[in-house]
């Protein structure tokens, strides 16, 4: 695009218009980002998989990876998929695991949202763990009360030790603070 805009309208014009584009990208994925849930292949590599309620990554749970930063704009897109995953799933959820990879920074409002959510689940018998939390995103987690109100025991720096926890009971009897 920035090459055809280049040879039409000029090389300052081109770059213009390129840099509108690349910021207008950004922003829409911002509002609206890339969710998926995760899943073994029958060789145990986990897959992505588009959201879709009424599926799961194994009976009892679910791993949910969200693809931006939470802000104001698009809490409610992970709280609605959050909430539709677990009310349709084919068994009850135990355990829903938030691969927070791409998450850097949680706003205020975001913030209020996720300890709503956990509150919500927690009443259905759900526990939330997150997943691939960078020390920046567990400072805003701490700031913002979503550790307190998670429990401090079930926040991980990876994926894999998140799974292990939850698949091994190391959880079960952990009480939110």
């Amino acid at each position: 695009m920035t090459a055809a805009a280049v040879i039409a309208i000029g090389v300052e014009q081109g770059i213009l218009l390129a840099i509108a584009l690349s910021l207008f990208r950004h922003v829409r994925h911002s509002y609206r980002p890339h969710t998926m849930m995760l899943a073994p292949d029958a060789a145990g590599r986990w897959m992505p998989a588009p959201v879709t309620p009424g599926k799961e990554t194994e009976p009892g749970l679910i791993i949910y990876r969200f693809g931006a930063d939470l802000f104001y704009a698009n809490q409610n897109i992970f709280a609605d998929e959050a909430r539709a995953l677990v009310e349709r799933a084919p068994t009850p959820v135990r355990w829903f695991i938030v691969d927070a990879g791409a998450i850097t920074d949680i706003d205020y409002s975001a913030a209020r949202t996720i300890r709503d959510l956990l509150e919500d689940l927690a009443h259905q018998g759900v526990s939330m763990v997150f997943a691939r939390v960078s020390p920046y995103l567990r400072s805003d987690m701490d700031r913002h009360g979503i550790t307190a109100t998670t429990g401090e025991p079930r926040i991980f720096a990876t994926l894999h030790e998140a799974i292990a926890a939850v698949r091994g009971g190391a959880l079960e009897h952990v009480k939110n603070d």
